[in-house]
């Protein structure tokens, strides 16, 4: 009674490639069958009392029921007591599912041609004789068929955008066991519903039986099950009224009631009887064979292409034969062949590799020797740049301290001194020289942050107009001075705002507009050139020419230019002065604005400076029409006027000094009492502590505590950590020598409430004393002048 490769008994399982079951010749099909067909179809036979079910009506022409749906709920019985194949449900998700690709379609896809035609001659022969409705049974068939396979082609191009035969194939088939209840009797209209609901039925029960996990191997039961269930029910809905002996609804449940008996019946005995199977004989393969199918663990068979594979992997486990014993002149013979010269030039590179292996161990050994050396050097360069850092910071700060009360003091005598002008004149001296030696230090500093990549580069839009009038303004008075002619030019268009570090801009352009006025004698001229190369492109650049009519340099001068410390020529630092430190920090700092710096010189006729920087996306930029007259009205604007904090009523400003030196502690107090300040002094971070404490638990805490961070018993650092842990909420200003880059942040970070760097003098002072006396609420960090 096997129609075709879906229904039979023999297959319940699905696939050869897992289960193992008994042969169905003389087993449950032999029961299964009978039975049911005596219940449905007695009358068939000549002389026979019908059936019980077909005494109330029960019809199914060629078995949708009888002959499909039983093998169905057999294959069903079977997957559940057998299980999945490996791999085909993910263990640990639930929801995740692999689906196996066949691995023939072309047979496939024949196979189900083969059967298609086939079925016609089921359904019609099903009459037992060529009557006037095997045209018609014929007709539905063919029209039940094509709808079915039809309506799942769209749905696969619907859904997936791309056409799944195998889906395909299905859908033809439960059209087929859909059509087979019905086709002696339907219109061909019916068929066509009939088909197209069998196979919208069949995909439903494909995607039910993944949800619940059961893998049906090829589609036997939505297939055979799902749409002959469906088909029969069909029968109810579609037979034509002339035929029928009872009321649609009737029918209806007396062939519900047939697929009900049938699904009972079936999975009942084949679950029962398979579970006592299961009790004496394995149903399941074992692991190893359902690895390599059953094809090759019973039977033994074999193809060269699975010899192939299997000398391959041979090969992966360390065998370098050669594959031999195969067909040269067949294409995996071919293939073979291919595959083991491969082998062959692959050994060849290994056995180079091998030698080359052999000679770079060599040479690692003499590396590693090298190495240790390499190592040491590398630890002693460390070790310098430490020790060069921390002099640095010593330096700064040894120097940074007596310049305070050198600097200081001076100004407080040329105070008293006004009205004597011979005495101003040498006050003046003293103030210039230790303004020199100030910036001195100041360069030392920035060149050693900018090679131990500590300093910061801002990059801000900034008015380049109101820029280059503070330094024309700043330049002019050097220029008069030395009765030197200086101006500002601009060759085309302007941008009205730039990207990048406005500081540091000037920093640049003052050293070089500075050098080039100290180096041009009297009568000279200096101009700066101002013009913006490629305004169009994503990325323009601003360039500024310094020219000058100076003693000029010769190339061998140009190219030890920017070396720390070194001038063009050892007579120039006697004459001109200077440290040499001014260019290269100009030139570092150009290469971190995006640019460069480069010169162009002869001696006797002047020198040319010429500064790169970059100014952001060209998107962003908007220019001047006539920068000339834009730097004209930015030199006339008036000067903001700056409104003094008043002061508290009825409060006058006391303060704390800590501070250890003698000399410092009479400059600072002396100033601060000059701007009408109460001082307390402490001459270590112990005994600020403990004033500080005292003062705020008599209810007349310090207005600020000004804080040197360097004592002895206890160091600024450690008093502010102290007064901070001891609930101190008022202001804390860090008053210090130390300059470094970090030095800001690393007050901060110990609890003080800002920063400010020696020498400090009176206008600072100042600033400070009116900013808290007029703040309130010091819960974020005030910026101090440095």
């Amino acid at each position: 009674m096997c129609d075709c490769s879906h229904d039979c008994f023999g297959s319940l399982c699905g696939t050869d490639a897992v289960y193992r079951l008994p042969d169905s010749g003389g087993g449950p099909g032999g029961i299964i069958y009978p039975v049911f067909g005596h219940w449905a179809w007695t009358s068939h036979f000549a002389g026979k009392t019908p059936g019980w079910l077909e005494s109330l009506g029960f019809r199914d022409f060629s078995g949708s029921t009888v002959v499909h749906s039983i093998g169905a709920w057999a294959a069903l019985a079977s997957i559940m007591i057998i299980g999945p194949r490996t791999g085909r449900f993910d263990q640990d998700q639930e929801k995740t599912t692999r689906k196996f690709k066949g691995h023939n379609l072309t047979l496939a896809t024949t196979g189900v041609f083969i059967l298609w035609i086939g079925w016609f001659g089921f359904n019609g022969g099903s009459e037992f004789g060529f009557t006037a409705h095997v045209p018609q049974i014929l007709i539905n068939t063919f029209l039940a068929s094509a709808c079915g396979a039809i309506t799942l082609l769209l749905w696969q191009f619907y859904q997936r955008k791309q056409i799944e035969i195998e889906n395909i194939l299905n859908g033809l088939l439960a059209a087929l066991v859909a059509s087979s209840a019905s086709c002696d009797v339907v219109s061909p209209i019916a068929a066509v519903i009939i088909g197209i609901v069998a196979a919208i039925v069949m995909e439903a029960g494909s995607w039910f039986l993944e949800w619940r996990r059961l893998d049906d191997t090829i589609g036997v039961i939505p297939v055979h099950g799902f749409a002959g269930v469906w088909g029969t029910l069909a029968v109810a809905l579609f037979i034509p009224a002339e035929l029928l002996t009872r009321s649609r609804l009737e029918l209806f449940c007396v062939q519900l009631l047939g697929c009900t008996i049938c699904f009972i019946w079936c999975f009942s005995f084949c679950w029962v009887t398979l579970r006592v199977v299961s009790k004496f004989m394995r149903l399941r393969v074992t692991a190893e064979e359902e690895e390599i199918g059953l094809n090759m663990a019973e039977h033994g068979a074999t193809t060269e292409m699975y010899d192939l594979l299997n000398s391959m992997e041979r090969h992966i486990q360390g065998d370098s034969a050669p594959i031999e014993d195969l067909d040269e002149h067949s294409d995996v013979g071919l293939i073979a062949r291919q595959y083991n010269r491969v082998t062959q030039v692959r050994d060849q590179a290994l056995k180079e590799l091998e030698v080359r292996t052999d000679k770079l161990e060599q040479a690692r050994s003499a590396l590693e020797v090298q190495a240790a050396s390499l190592r040491q050097a590398s630890l002693d360069a460390e070790a310098a740049s430490r020790a060069k850092s921390e002099f640095l910071a010593n330096m700064s700060h040894e120097i940074r301290t007596p310049m305070t009360a050198v600097l200081g003091y001076t100004d407080v005598l040329m105070e008293e001194s006004w009205g004597r002008p011979g005495s101003i004149k040498l006050i003046e001296v003293i103030k210039r020289n230790g303004n020199y030696l100030l910036d001195l230090i100041n360069d030392i500093l920035d060149l050693s942050k900018i090679e131990s990549g500590s300093l910061n580069i801002e990059k801000i839009p900034f008015s380049l107009i109101e820029k280059l009038q503070e330094v024309e303004s700043l330049m002019q008075v050097r220029a008069q001075l030395q009765e030197i002619s200086f101006k500002l030019t601009f060759a085309g268009k302007i941008p009205k705002h730039i990207q990048s570090d406005p500081t540091r801009l000037k920093q640049i352009l003052i050293n070089l507009i500075g050098n080039a006025i100290k180096f041009t004698p009297d009568g000279g001229r200096v101009s700066v050139e101002t013009s913006c190369l490629n305004p169009d492109s994503p990325e323009p650049l601003l360039q500024f020419k310094i020219i000058d009519t100076g003693i000029g340099m010769n190339a061998e001068q140009v190219a030890g230019l920017y070396q720390p410390f070194v001038q063009a020529d050892s007579s120039t630092t006697r004459k001109f002065g200077g440290t040499g430190l001014g260019l290269a920090i100009s030139k570092r700092l150009a290469k971190m604005l995006g640019g460069d710096l480069t010169c162009q010189s002869t001696p006797d006729v002047g020198t040319t400076f010429t500064l790169q920087i970059q100014i952001g996306e060209s998107e962003s930029l908007e220019y001047y029409n006539d920068p000339q007259d834009a730097l004209e009205a930015a030199a006339h604007k008036p000067a903001p006027v700056i409104a003094k904090p008043v002061q508290a009523a009825n409060r006058s400003c006391s303060v704390l000094l800590a501070e250890d030196g003698e000399d410092n502690q009479r400059l600072i107090s002396m100033l601060l009492r000059k701007e009408g300040a109460e001082v307390k002094l402490a001459e270590n971070g112990e005994i600020a502590v403990r004033y500080a404490m005292h003062a705020l638990e008599q209810g007349q805490p310090f207005d600020v505590i000004l804080m040197d961070m360097s004592m002895p018993v206890l160091d600024g650092y450690g008093a502010t950590q102290k007064l901070r842990e001891q609930g101190y909420k008022l202001p804390i200003i860090a008053l210090t020598a130390h300059a470094m880059s970090g030095d800001r942040e690393k007050c901060i970070a110990a609890g003080c409430t800002d920063y400010a760097t020696k020498p400090v003098n009176r206008e600072k002072l100042r600033e400070i004393i009116e900013t808290y006396q007029s703040l309130t609420d010091f819960s974020e960090p005030v910026e101090l002048p440095c």
